[in-house]
């Protein structure tokens, strides 16, 4: 089963860390009137809308065990996120029925009867050893990490060396995009789209950069981009080509791409002149954005310390919540103090914050609600007051673990 990926430093353009002040200042905007409101996101899906409050996201079962449907059902999370298969492959995937007792959260699992938005995992800018579409001819030991035979397809690039059980993708290549979706239905995206999901979240969209700016002379072939602005316009086609796909067979299908959040300034930022067409295309097929590590960063898996990236926050502000496109953000965090402070500065900024309790995504955070008005005023109290006492020296004191039972509210 696949171990979640991702960048533990952070933005490819980081910004400076929040202090004490900057928290109390943010504190002071509050009583000014000059922190975002956030409302709930809503979800137009089969039969009806779904306001979304809150959000998870669970890839597999503890410590790398099969994904199970239970634990779905009785979540109460509006949004959930999930791989389509208890195990990674297309052998174990689940049936259409078991997605309906998810998102319907069917009281004979223990379920409350209402509504989840339920979105698909599909990574699309990365090939992993351990998903059905790979062949162990392409490289020389059968895993990604091997070099690649004459067998390997033009669209498998280099191995990705923070995880060498994946390699990226020519995302841009017919080929590798008849994997993700076809009009035979033999896609990855096909394939939730006959279990029932309501949408996907796609990962790797950011993979733009690397053959935008980061690709080594070696690693390029003839028609590779030119530079990232080319890059980001190949994935945006992408994205809005799977979604256009997806929704001739759901009309109500969106995607939430996973990183990627200036994929719309690169592809507008080049040579080239800007294209609106292409923006709105990309903000139609999109139903939020999804965004890891943004305010606790660090080498660390988990609980990392306050390093708020503002350049990060600044455009997830501007291109996408300030369009009206719900931004999800996710920390990797289990320290309850933690947890306030990165939901209260999220829900400020306009986010919906989800605290994974391990980078793994094994288990499912608490819910964390996206509190009315009067609970958002409550919510930044808080941050100012967290800020505050822990800038004072007092004794360590333990982490305390996240129940996954609860649902955390302001303090």
């Amino acid at each position: 089963m696949e171990t979640r990926r991702s960048k533990r430093a952070g933005s490819r353009r980081s910004g400076s860390g929040a202090t004490v002040l900057t928290h109390l200042v943010l504190g002071m905007l509050v009583w000014c009137g000059s922190v975002r409101m956030l409302h709930a996101a809503t979800f137009i899906v089969d039969d009806g809308t779904v306001d979304v409050r809150s959000w998870g996201y669970q890839l597999q079962g503890l410590a790398g065990t099969p994904l199970t449907v239970p634990p779905l059902v009785v979540a109460s999370h509006d949004l959930l996120v999930m791989d389509f298969s208890s195990d990674g492959t297309e052998g174990a995937k689940f049936t259409s029925s078991e997605i309906d007792q998810i998102q319907h959260g069917d009281p004979a699992l223990g379920g409350d009867g209402s509504r989840k938005v339920v979105v698909a995992y599909v990574s699309i800018g990365e090939a992993s050893e351990f998903r059905s579409y790979w062949d162990p001819a392409w490289t020389v030991t059968g895993t990604a990490s091997g070099a690649l035979t004459a067998s390997a397809p033009s669209w498998l690039g280099p191995v990705n060396p923070d995880f060498p059980e994946s390699r990226k993708v020519r995302y841009w290549d017919p080929a590798w995009q008849a994997l993700i979706f076809s009009t035979a239905g033999t896609g990855w995206l096909d394939q939730t789209l006959s279990q029932g999901f309501d949408g996907a979240y796609l990962d790797i969209v950011d993979a733009y950069f690397f053959w935008g700016e980061e690709a080594t002379p070696s690693q390029r072939r003839p028609g590779d981009p030119v530079d990232v602005q080319d890059a980001a316009r190949r994935m945006i086609d992408f994205v809005v080509a799977l979604t256009a796909h997806a929704r001739q067979t759901v009309p109500g299908f969106f995607s939430i791409p996973q990183n990627g959040e200036f994929i719309l300034q690169d592809a507008d930022g080049g040579p080239l002149a800007p294209d609106p067409m292409r923006r709105a295309a990309y903000l139609d097929a999109i139903g939020g954005i999804g965004i890891e590590d943004t305010y606790y960063r660090g080498n660390l898996d988990e609980n990392n310390v306050l390093d708020p990236d503002l350049p990060k926050i600044a455009v997830l502000q501007s291109d996408f919540a300030g369009v009206s496109k719900p931004v999800f953000v996710v920390d990797y965090l289990n320290d309850a103090a933690k947890i306030d402070v990165f939901a209260a500065r999220a829900v400020a900024d306009g986010f919906h914050p989800h605290a994974a309790p391990t980078r793994d995504l094994d288990r499912l955070g608490p819910p964390i609600p996206v509190p009315e008005p009067a609970g958002l005023l409550s919510s930044m109290t808080a941050l100012v007051l967290v800020a505050f006492l822990g800038s004072r020296k007092s004794p360590a004191q333990p982490n305390r673990a996240v129940q996954a039972s609860t649902s955390w509210e302001p303090k």
